[in-house]
């Protein structure tokens, strides 16, 4: 199946939604939500997301935000369907160019300590597990992984340096 990944649109919220309900573990934002990814908020916090479709049909999204120098994937998803495509793998990229683009030099995230399937996905994406955050996930009450990983490179080699976050308040 051909498939493309472009920045989503106002047009796309729809179809993001519907997709979202049908897989269990995405974040299930609404409405204004998404639109907030579409109009972009300030100076200080930019906020995307990206969509693969094939003949008009959506098959994955990914959203991120950009803020104080730092990218992050806030939600990412692909129809069961498409699994297996490299569809979360060109949303990802996607998320990463433009954060790089805006400036960032890092990519983070958070997952579900017992999302293995999407562990070893984002560890094979080049992140890095960094640190847990006790219950942080409700209904059901779950751990985050938070994970990471450099958009800057020196040559061909990424760096090795491992930002260390200050607790959260």
């Amino acid at each position: 199946m051909k498939w493309a990944v472009r920045r989503m649109t106002a047009h796309d919220i729809k179809a993001v939604l519907a997709l979202e309900q049908q897989i269990p573990e995405a974040p299930h934002w609404t409405l204004s939500d998404y639109e907030r990814c579409v109009t972009n908020s300030s100076e200080s916090l930019q906020r995307t997301g990206f969509v693969a479709e094939a003949k008009g049909n959506l098959l994955g999204f990914c959203i991120g935000k950009l803020v104080a120098g730092i990218g992050e994937l806030e939600s990412i998803a692909v129809i069961s369907k498409a699994e297996g495509q490299g569809i979360g793998r060109a949303l990802l990229q996607a998320l990463a160019a433009w954060a790089q683009a805006g400036g960032a030099a890092r990519l983070e995230l958070e997952v579900r300590a017992t999302n293995v399937r999407a562990i070893r996905f984002y560890e094979r994406s080049g992140f890095r597990r960094e640190s847990l955050r006790a219950a942080y996930y409700q209904a059901p009450e779950e751990d985050a992984v938070l994970m990471g990983k450099s958009l800057k490179s020196v040559g061909n080699f990424p760096e090795k340096r491992i930002a260390i976050r200050p607790p959260e308040c």
